[in-house]
């Protein structure tokens, strides 16, 4: 029986200028050249930038099977694997999954453990998960099982200024008192002191909201701090959710005007237009960041604090399809891809989300991609990883939806940051499933 299916509203990383470069850019690219074996894989992709490597380089090089990328549209993405699992198909071999919907896909058994898989097939060799940071794996591990590989890993970052900071002779914020004071000093008629992002859903809840809120209690791991291990709502359980909201609301006096309707790609575009001082966002939003008219000219930090340091990760994992007729082919791929190569295209080829130690270990490659010193950052104050929020459920789309509603009400002033709250964790214990 399937069960916990919901309907997603998808908005995040629309932002990636790359995205709709590489839908354009995407024709014929995605079929592979036809492997000496005969064998095919059939991927369910998304058009975002690690998409396109699958589609269009991956299959030059890899040679024990053809391998066919179906990179869709990320805000179709969700609705075509929710038809194409719920119908049991057989179409697809592997499965990007977003990790905000992953237990949803874990919850309906549509992905097959890996470890099952190589217990019915003694030749298959086991998977090299040492490569990747370990931060990476909390999202494809589930009841002591593994349940695919990781992709991409994001995490929230704070964007700012260096010039705009050198000039007024400002540091770096770490808590969330010197960040306003930023803000404000920051602030003209033309440069906003910071970005929030009231009109998304996604972008306000996990953006604005959760990125205070993680560092206000004490979390473990795999702990979102939205609900706990048991699904019940804990976002506001020592009034921190209260306060993430009051801690937006003292900056919202220096955000762009229209803050109430912005979504990803307006901050973005408007970051990048050298509108706005500072921005704290998903790393995945920033791609192509560099390549802009003030290319040099941005600093990259992790989040500011309140109590503890703690940072959200999220990110793309690949699974196999539980439908699939060629599990034994597809867990091969799955270990190519750990051996490296595959993640050594996503690197030449622009990807800036990266899991693979290696890489991310390497100075060379941290000097190119200048986002990925926020991990430095983590190492200097200790920083430790979470989960991002609401992942634990079916539908976790829904309880993020009930979150928005409730924080944007307060955060504008229709009810009290109390009431929102109180309302929120009523609401978000009703539609838990």
């Amino acid at each position: 029986m399937i069960k916990g299916i919901n309907h997603r509203e998808m908005s995040r990383r629309t932002a990636l200028k790359a995205a709709a470069a590489l839908l354009a850019a995407y024709t014929s690219s995605s079929f592979g050249v036809r492997a000496a074996s005969g064998k095919s894989l059939n991927i369910l992709s998304m058009n975002l930038l690690f998409g396109e490597v699958l589609a269009s380089k991956i299959p030059k090089v890899y040679t024990e099977a053809e391998i066919i990328a179906d990179p869709i549209p990320q805000n179709e993405h969700y609705e075509k694997l929710l038809v194409e699992m719920s119908q049991g198909s057989s179409t697809y071999d592997l499965l990007a999954l977003d990790a905000l919907f992953i237990h949803q896909v874990l919850a309906n058994q549509w992905v097959k453990a890996v470890d099952d898989i190589r217990a019915d097939d003694s030749s298959l060799p086991p998977l090299k998960y040492e490569n990747v940071i370990p931060e990476s794996l909390k999202f494809v591990q589930f009841d002591g099982k593994h349940f695919g590989i990781p992709l991409t890993l994001s995490t929230p970052i704070f964007v700012y200024r260096k010039d705009l900071f050198e000039a007024k002779g400002l540091s770096v914020p770490t808590n969330w008192d010197d960040y306003r004071k930023c803000a404000e000093a920051l602030h003209t008629d033309e440069v906003a002191g910071n970005i929030l992002l009231l009109g998304g859903q996604d972008a306000h809840m996990s953006g604005d909201w959760a990125t205070r809120l993680m560092g206000m209690t004490k979390l473990g791991p795999d702990d979102d701090g939205v609900l706990d291990s048991a699904n019940r709502p804990v976002f506001n359980s020592e009034g921190q959710g209260v306060r993430a909201i009051e801690r937006i609301k003292e900056v919202l006096p220096f955000a762009p005007k229209g803050a109430e309707g912005l979504d990803y790609p307006d901050g973005v575009s408007l970051f990048s237009q050298g509108k706005a001082a500072m921005f704290i966002s998903w790393s995945d939003v920033f791609a192509g960041l560099e390549s802009g008219p003030l290319k040099g000219k941005f600093g990259y930090a992790a989040v500011p604090s309140e109590k503890y340091q703690q940072q959200m990760t999220g990110g793309i994992s690949m699974g196999v399809s539980s439908y699939s007729q060629n599990p034994s082919e597809a867990y091969k791929f799955l270990d190519w891809m750990l051996n490296g190569e595959g993640y050594k295209l996503f690197l030449e080829n622009g990807e800036t989300n990266l899991v693979f130690k290696s890489q991310l270990e390497d100075a060379a490659v941290r000097a190119k991609i200048p986002s990925l010193n926020v991990y430095e950052d983590f190492k200097k104050r200790g920083t430790t990883t979470i989960a991002l929020p609401p992942y634990r459920v079916p539908n976790s789309v829904e309880v993020q939806r009930v979150l928005y509603e409730e924080i944007l009400a307060a955060v504008l002033s229709r009810k009290t940051p109390e009431q929102a709250m109180k309302d929120a964790e009523v609401r978000v214990a009703g539609v838990i499933r």
